[in-house]
C-alpha cells in the first residue's frame, strides 16, 4: 500500500486520540505517518512513538486527564462494552489497531470472572497493509483442481503482519481472485476479538462470500457455523489455548477446511508446545506460511508443508 494509503488509515486512528497526542505527534512526523508502529501512552511519563526509532516527547506528560481521554475515545466511550476482551489484555478498533491494556485486574471465583479497576497506561500497535502476492499464496494453499485448499497455520511473532495477510488471504479465497478465476470459497471468519473484520466493516475487505462471527469464541463458532452458514472454509485467528485447538480438531472432523495464525518463533516452535504439537502429530495442518518483518511486516519467509522443517528453524 502506498504511503499515502497508510498515512490515511493513521489519520483515522489519530482522530480517536485527544488533541495534546495529536499535535505532538504531528509536528514530529508530519507527512511521514506512516512511519508509527506504536504509540504508548503511560500515566505519569513522557508520551513515546515508536517509528524507525523511539521517539520520547519529554513536553507531553501523560497525565490522568489526557488518558482518560483516551480510554474514552478510543472505546466510544463505552469501556463496559470492551471489557471482556481488556480482561485478556487487549482491545481492537476499526481499522485493526490493537490497544494493549496495562493497569489493574481484579479477578474472581477461580478467574472466572473479572473487572478492570484502573486502566494505567495504553500501547497503540498501528495496524499496517501488508503486501502479498495472490499467485505465490494460492499455487501453495489452494489444490491443484481448485476446488479445496489445504489446511494452513500462519506463523510469525507479534508485529509480523499474520493477522493482515490472514484478512488478505481470506479475500482473494472468498472473491476468487487471481487463479480462482472468480470460483471463490464459501468462508467463515470466527473473529474472536474484533480483530479480522468488525461486522460493520466493508464486506470487500475480506470478501463477497465471507460471513463473519464476530466475538464469540472459537469452539462456540465453528458449532455455529458448520450448523447453519455452511462453510468450505473456516479462518481463525490467534491459536493459543486448549480450547482453541480442541476447535481446530473439531473442525477438521466435520470436513471444513481452516486457515488460522498463532505466535511463534519457527516450525520448531510448533512442536516444542504441548496443544500445538498434538494437532500437528494428528495430521490436522499440511501446510505452514512463516512470516517475519525482515522486508517489512508480512515479510514471506518460507511456505512448507508440514513434514518438512519439523526440526528447522
Amino acid at each position: 500500500m502506498a504511503a499515502l494509503s497508510v498515512n490515511t488509515e493513521v489519520e483515522k486512528l489519530l482522530d480517536k486520540l485527544p488533541a495534546e497526542i495529536v499535535y505532538t505527534i504531528r509536528m514530529a512526523f508530519e507527512k511521514r505517518l506512516y512511519e508509527i508502529c506504536e504509540i504508548k501512552i503511560n500515566l505519569n511519563c513522557p508520551l513515546i512513538v515508536i517509528g524507525k526509532r523511539e521517539y520520547v516527547f519529554d513536553s507531553l506528560i501523560i497525565t490522568k486527564e489526557i488518558l482518560n481521554k483516551c480510554i474514552s475515545r478510543l472505546t466510544n466511550n463505552s469501556l463496559f462494552t470492551y471489557e471482556k476482551n481488556i480482561l485478556q489484555g487487549y482491545f481492537t478498533v476499526d481499522g485493526g489497531h490493537r490497544i494493549g491494556v496495562a493497569g489493574k485486574f481484579t479477578f474472581e471465583n477461580g478467574n472466572k470472572q473479572g473487572f478492570v479497576s484502573s486502566i494505567s497506561g495504553l500501547n497503540i500497535r498501528v495496524s499496517k497493509a501488508v503486501r502479498i502476492e495472490p499467485e505465490k499464496i494460492l499455487k501453495n494453499i489452494v489444490k491443484e483442481n481448485l476446488d479445496s485448499i489445504y489446511n494452513t497455520l500462519i506463523i510469525s511473532p507479534p508485529g509480523c503482519g499474520k493477522t493482515t495477510l490472514l484478512r488478505n488471504i481470506i479475500r482473494i479465497l472468498s472473491s476468487g481472485e487471481g487463479i480462482l478465476a472468480v470460483r471463490g470459497f464459501r468462508v467463515v471468519v470466527i473473529d474472536e476479538r474484533s480483530e479480522i473484520c468488525a461486522v460493520d466493516n466493508d464486506r470487500r475487505e475480506i470478501g463477497i462470500r465471507t460471513f463473519v462471527l464476530d466475538g464469540v469464541d472459537k469452539l462456540r463458532g465453528i458449532l455455529m457455523a458448520v450448523r447453519s452458514l455452511n462453510p468450505q472454509i473456516i479462518a481463525m485467528d490467534e491459536l493459543g489455548s486448549p480450547s482453541d485447538y480442541l476447535a481446530v480438531c473439531e473442525a477438521s472432523k466435520m470436513g471444513v477446511k481452516i486457515i488460522a495464525t498463532m505466535h511463534a518463533e519457527s516450525v520448531k516452535d510448533i512442536y516444542m508446545r504441548e496443544f500445538s504439537r498434538k494437532i500437528i502429530n494428528q495430521g490436522v495442518f499440511e501446510k505452514v506460511i512463516v512470516l517475519s518483518s525482515r522486508n517489512g511486516p508480512g515479510t514471506i519467509e518460507k511456505i512448507l508443508s508440514l513434514g518438512e522443517g519439523k526440526n528447522g528453524g
